[in-house]
């Protein structure tokens, strides 16, 4: 199916239309000179575009009929606190608040073209969770990128989430959609030679579609890709924890680059709880005993302060510990996937069968950032 309006036109469309309280939080704003800084993120998306929602969300959260590509340039502002992420849909102020600069289509080739030219820096994949509409996701990811301080490719994996509270279902299924465009990124992201390695940050229900790629890529015994992978940071995972612990059965040494941050006040995972037969999600467990059992690292964000989402959102919105996680991020040699026995252990899961392939494989809006 053809794409009905394009990403430039629609950014037109943007500029032009009403600053109303309905519109997204990408409505393009010119940078200011000597104002804040920038920062241009990749983005990665199953969604279809969005021509008949107001402006500034660029996607939609119904299904793509394809994989999409964009660069967008941020400006973030001086001043703002790490874990903070100001906006304001009705005067968004450069000064004052995370605004969009540019956004960019890219084809399939330019995408992977410009990740070419990392130059041997590692990539970071960030995917959100339930709830959440592209725009936020851009924001959300701006702000993580810069306060993690993380100096390498960052990627913006978003799928289809509604962003509404009622679509809980449909964001469930819409995880499970992109498990395979998920799983060729990575895939290719893991062939690129100007790419020194894959870090993955996921949150709440993206951590059902991360958990489910991998598991993916260990069935396929990819372990060209699997093997270069370093950080896993989950976030709040809005995963089953008997579900988990099979999903990492798979995984095997993999688990050791894992690291998980959970919150027995995290209300949000509370719900999704009494939603599935009243089964602990490992997002709110917090006997870290059990996740270093798996082999996985873990961290109790209770005694945290707030946190968007009711409390769901600690990992990225407490300044110390999204700092933490930056030192993780930029941990060195100490997280590469190099260790001989890990390495060796990872490739051995992909020792007979044909990669996934070179190229990216093609497919047939404000939450709580859940």
């Amino acid at each position: 199916m053809a794409r009905s309006v394009s990403l430039a036109a629609w950014l037109g469309l943007a500029a032009a239309g009403c600053a109303g309280p309905s519109r997204g939080l990408l409505v393009p704003v010119a940078a200011q000179p000597g104002v804040g800084h920038t920062r241009t993120v990749l983005a990665v998306t199953t969604r279809s575009p969005a021509p008949d929602e107001p402006p500034g969300y660029l996607f939609s959260g119904e299904r793509g009929d394809a994989t999409r590509f964009v660069s967008l340039t941020l400006s973030l502002p001086s001043a703002r606190a790490p874990g903070s992420t100001p906006t304001d849909l009705d005067h968004p102020d450069p000064a004052k608040h995370i605004v969009l600069v540019s956004a960019r289509e890219l084809s399939r080739a330019e995408f992977t073209a410009l990740a070419g030219k990392a130059g041997r820096k590692r990539a970071l994949v960030f995917t959100h969770g339930y709830n959440t509409k592209f725009d936020a996701a851009a924001i959300r990811f701006a702000q993580i990128v810069e306060d993690t301080k993380f100096d390498g490719l960052p990627i913006l994996f978003s799928w289809p989430s509604r962003g509404g509270i009622t679509d809980y279902g449909y964001d469930k299924d819409s995880a499970n959609y992109s498990r395979d465009a998920m799983e060729s990124l990575l895939a290719t992201l893991a062939r690129v030679p100007g790419i020194g390695g894959i870090d993955i940050f996921a949150h709440s229900m993206g951590n059902w579609l991360t958990m489910e790629t991998l598991r993916q890529l260990a069935i396929a015994k990819d372990g060209k890709t699997l093997g270069r992978l370093g950080t896993i940071v989950l976030a709040a995972p809005d995963v089953d924890m008997d579900v988990f612990r099979t999903q990492l059965a798979r995984l095997g040494p993999l688990a050791s680059r894992m690291t998980v941050y959970a919150s027995r006040d995290d209300y949000a995972l509370q719900l999704s709880r009494r939603l599935f037969g009243g089964k602990m999600r490992a997002g709110e467990n917090v006997d870290l005993a059990q996740f270093r059992a798996l082999g996985l690292t873990a961290h109790d964000l209770s005694e945290v302060e707030g946190g968007i989402g009711r409390n769901h959102g600690k990992a990225f919105g407490d300044g110390a510990t999204i700092v933490q996680i930056g030192q993780a991020l930029n941990g060195g040699s100490e997280r590469q996937p190099g260790s001989a026995l890990l390495a060796g252990r990872l490739q051995t899961l992909g020792h007979s069968v044909t990669a996934v392939g070179e190229a990216l494989l093609p497919l047939p809006g404000h939450g709580d950032m859940r």
